[in-house]
């Protein structure tokens, strides 16, 4: 947690930098892993000049607002505090934000978005109530989307989906044989646990399972929650000697017909799983979101029903000619029914290719 003092501060005013201080809120914010919570960031300014910040670094830690204010002390009193969220008004694992902000002396405070959850709104009237200000809106649109995984679940009431994949230029995430090591670079492959940390879930089907014998685990960087593994197996097959079955992360195994403490029954439809149900009983599991990772056919059943909200492509500077796809469903009847996206950001990374997007009408034909 970076101190107060090694920050670059603002030396305007205090009435005259709300948005300055707002914007190192929102910075705060997108640091650490919170999933299945929201990110969170906090600043305390007292005479112009940060005197605290934080931001919730995973689910089961401190708030944002609570690491601020244990990082200024005693001058949060008639300080104003910047929160990118409405401070919190529920007993949880941990206290209420607003009484630790009411409890410090705290004179105002500033957020950006009101709490959509129901069990945990309500902070702004109970600190105006005890006759602190509250002005909220500030930078709301940059703090929305520096925490939109979270909101889209808590508004939807299932987790935002993001769908991944390493393929070659040319589409494919295997050779015919079935090898596939390594088609992407180093930087990709960790950029891939850092998905599968900020997302808190990842999913694949039952056939991932089979091939690879995945761990479905965050590597390569630290992390205090390890992701929730969720396994799509319609009839309950997979033997408990693969690797995601070995206690060193949650799982949850998608099942028609639950028998296991760990098994989650969704309803069939046309033959398969209803995708639609599965994000609605993982949701309320408590996953806000989830990073799909395989294999085709499973990407492919998202994508068909409308639930990918984004896709993240690597893509290595590699030609196989041959091999399986990264996506399998029903192509269209049309080319200009096709599904189309709109693409966010492109960017090389470290001789890979990093493609984000978003699905939506680009420019295709008219």
């Amino acid at each position: 947690m970076p101190s107060a003092q090694s920050m670059n501060r603002p030396e305007r005013k205090i009435e005259a930098v709300r948005e300055d201080w707002m914007s190192v809120a929102i910075d705060l914010s997108t640091r650490g892993y919170p999933a299945p919570n929201p990110h969170v960031g906090c600043v305390i300014v007292s005479g112009g000049e940060a005197v605290g910040v934080g931001y919730h670094d995973h689910a089961g830690g401190p708030h944002a607002e609570v690491v601020a204010l244990t990082d200024a002390g005693p001058r949060a009193k008639g300080a104003t505090a910047y929160v990118t969220l409405e401070p919190c008004n529920h007993e949880g694992r941990t206290g209420p934000c607003s009484i630790a902000l009411i409890e410090a002396g705290i004179r105002r405070v500033v957020f950006a978005l009101k709490d959509p959850n129901s069990v945990a709104s309500g902070g702004a009237a109970r600190l105006a109530e005890a006759g602190i200000e509250v002005i909220s809106g500030c930078m709301a649109s940059e703090a929305e989307a520096a925490n939109i995984k979270w909101l889209t679940a808590v508004r939807r009431r299932r987790p935002y989906v993001v769908a991944k994949a390493a393929l070659t230029l040319d589409g494919r995430i295997a050779l015919p044989n079935g090898q596939s090591q390594w088609i992407t670079n180093v930087a990709s492959r960790r950029q891939g646990h850092v998905l599968r940390a900020e997302c808190g879930a990842v999913l694949v089907g039952r056939g991932t399972v089979l091939n690879d014998d995945p761990e479905l685990t965050v590597r390569h960087l630290e992390v205090v929650n390890q992701p929730t593994r969720i396994v799509v197996d319609p009839l309950g097959r997979l033997s408990r000697s693969h690797r995601v079955f070995d206690g060193t992360a949650p799982i949850l195994q998608v099942v028609q017909e639950a028998h296991g403490e760990f098994q989650v029954q969704v309803k069939s439809e046309n033959g398969g799983l209803d995708l639609g149900d599965l994000l609605t009983q993982v949701y309320d599991r408590g996953v806000t979101s989830i990073l799909v990772e395989g294999g085709a056919k499973t990407i492919g059943g998202f994508v068909a029903a409308g639930l990918v909200d984004r896709f993240d492509l690597f893509v290595g500077p590699t030609l196989f000619g041959d091999g399986p796809s990264w996506l399998q469903m029903a192509p269209p009847a049309k080319v200009i029914e096709a599904t189309r996206l709109h693409i966010e950001r492109v960017e090389t990374h470290e001789g890979d290719l990093w493609i984000t997007a978003l699905p939506g009408m680009s420019n295709g034909p008219q």
